[in-house]
């Protein structure tokens, strides 16, 4: 059966101005479909489907193993003084255990053919593929729903680009290097998923994991400042509550979480211009409940500001979702096992920023979301040791190479520079890199 319920927050009212005489199912039953059909084509006469021909798109797709079939496409005649509406079904496999039914009356205009709402190719076109497929589905699915669709989505267009890197390896004879390069990323969000990880909860997992090695199964208050003077200073309120009596195991240190609601991990992928190597880099997106539409209790700043850093990200070009505080683009480089954070960016800072002066609220918001990078950071470098990588960032003299790259000293002091300081990087030249770069020790 078709799940009815559509997206919290939508009520009839906004499901029927959303939906636009379009019906939407998911894993629908047969007769599910025809009643869809019926409601779709009530007072039509032209360019009409007819039950038997909707279900056997979804039985193509069900039965057969398609993974998408559509039926009532049309062209309007270039002669035609207006356009043309007729009866498009379409059956969309978005998952193994989810299958998507469309049924609407799309209009063509003189000359034109129409479209399915879903025509790319998940494999040769993934991110397209993806955007498509929540357009047309989104207001009936789940936000874990788009999440799994978004990774498989992202692992497809890198498994893509390690496909292409391959070829070209192959050709030039680096072949060992592309099969490594292919493998590795076909475990992307299967063997490692990257997951959020809060900068005090990666430095306690290598704490408790320097000790292991060491076999100490506990530490001392004062032991511990005088190794990790940083982290002890940075997080002494957190810390006291593990060092009961002055002592904190190792075993509860490696299972220690950071109570951290402000940030979340979403990703997707950049191909585009201002990367250190011509590849498909993975993204990610450090996103906060802040963002967000409705009012959080205690949250800094306005609803109307929140509404307009909202249609900021709606109409940007960077790869944002309204929730992204900022990205980390990051290129894998599997010949010398790092990940290469390329760009470091927030364009929600640097908007709130400069309203600061005179908005009390953007003034707080930046405050409260003036640490994003050093957890989005700590979340990549966790995920490169993962997978048995180094994290690795741009030098002034290696980010100078990118043309149209922003040479700013306070993005720099703020960002880049902060963070090499902060996790100890050191500088280093790496065969391919343009100039001497900062790698994780």
């Amino acid at each position: 059966m078709s799940r009815p319920n559509a997206r919290p927050g939508l009520g009839a009212v906004e499901l029927e101005m959303f939906a636009q005489r379009q019906e939407i199912l998911l894993n629908p039953g047969e007769d599910d479909i025809g009643k869809a059909l019926v409601r779709v084509q009530k007072r039509c006469r032209r360019n009409l489907l007819t039950p038997a021909e909707a279900i056997e798109v979804y039985r193509r797709v069900a039965l057969q193993g398609g993974k998408a079939a559509h039926a009532g496409i049309r062209e309007c005649p270039r002669g035609f003084d207006f356009g043309i509406n007729s009866t498009v079904v379409q059956a969309v496999r978005l998952s193994d255990a989810l299958i998507g039914v469309w049924v609407g009356r799309p209009q063509v205009l003189p000359g034109q053919v129409a479209r399915p709402p879903v025509w790319a190719d998940s494999l040769l076109e993934p991110m397209a593929w993806l955007n498509q497929v929540v357009t047309a589905f989104w207001t009936y699915l789940t936000d874990e729903q788009i999440a799994e669709l978004r990774h498989r989505a992202v692992s497809a267009a890198m498994e893509l680009a390690a496909e292409s890197q391959w070829r070209e390896g192959h050709e030039r004879g680096e072949r060992r290097a592309g099969i490594r390069r292919r493998l590795q990323l076909q475990a992307l969000f299967k063997r490692a998923e990257p997951v959020y990880m809060p900068e005090l909860d990666l430095a306690l997992r290598r704490v408790a994991e320097s000790l292991g090695e060491q076999r100490m199964e506990q530490i001392d208050w004062r032991s511990f400042q005088q190794r990790w003077p940083s982290i002890a200073a940075r997080y002494k309120r957190d810390l006291l509550g593990i060092f009961r009596q002055g002592t904190a195991r190792a075993a509860d240190l490696a299972q220690y979480r950071q109570r951290c609601d402000r940030y979340t991990v979403d990703f997707t992928t950049w191909s585009g211009l201002q990367t250190v190597f011509a590849a498909t880099q993975i993204v990610f997106q450090i996103c906060s409940p802040l963002l967000a539409d409705g009012e959080q209790p205690g949250a800094p700043g306005s609803k109307r500001l929140r509404e307009s850093l909202r249609k900021r990200a709606e109409k940007s070009f960077h790869p944002v979702t309204p929730e992204t505080v900022g990205w980390l683009r990051v290129h894998v480089d599997d010949a010398h096992r790092l990940c290469f954070v390329d760009e470091v960016q927030s364009d929600v800072l640097e908007y709130l920023l400069a309203l600061a002066p005179s908005d009390d609220g953007a003034a707080e918001l930046s405050r409260a979301l003036s640490d994003w990078q050093t957890h989005g950071f700590s979340t990549v470098q966790h995920w490169a040791s993962c997978i048995g990588y180094r994290v690795a960032i741009h030098s002034r003299e290696s980010a100078a190479y990118i043309e149209g790259k922003t040479a700013s000293d306070r993005k720099w002091n703020i960002y880049y520079g902060s963070l090499i300081k902060r996790f100890g990087l050191e500088k280093a030249r790496v065969e391919g890199y343009p100039a001497a770069i900062f790698v994780e020790s």
